[in-house]
């Protein structure tokens, strides 16, 4: 007699390919109900790494995190090697404010990748967004 364990009896983050993943963290509202209905838990996991594959940067991925960084903001983010230096016009009008915005140029990819990993170890910023050119 065999018995089946459901695979989130090993662990949360286990699931079945025929199922949707579901969230077991808190989650951030996305801001965009449509893309709120596809993820699991209804919008982005709080303290996971989410990675945005985008064809070429700058074509909206801040617009689409911006509902997220404005619940966040009152922590801070960081904003390592974005593409472009922030404007404070275009943060305003995603509701973050400038004030609360950390803009981190290294130049170097082992410095970026450093510098990403302090800021997140200090656990001082609510969002930390990292444009990686290299894998």
């Amino acid at each position: 007699m065999t018995t089946s364990l459901a695979p989130e009896a090993l662990h949360p983050s286990l699931w079945r390919a025929s199922e949707l993943a579901r969230a077991t963290t808190r989650c951030v509202d996305t801001g965009h109900t449509s893309l709120a209905a596809q993820l699991p838990g209804g919008g982005w996991p709080v303290g996971t790494l989410i990675d945005l594959l985008v064809p070429q940067h700058c074509i909206g991925e801040m617009r689409l995190l911006g509902p997220a960084l404005s619940s966040a903001a009152s922590p801070g983010g960081a904003l390592v090697e974005p593409p472009h230096p922030p404007q404070i016009l275009a943060l305003a009008a995603l509701r973050v404010p400038a004030s609360q915005a950390t803009w981190i140029r290294s130049g170097l990819t082992a410095d970026a990748l450093w510098s990403t990993e302090q800021v997140l170890r200090s656990g001082t910023f609510g969002a930390v967004l990292f444009w990686q050119t290299h894998a």
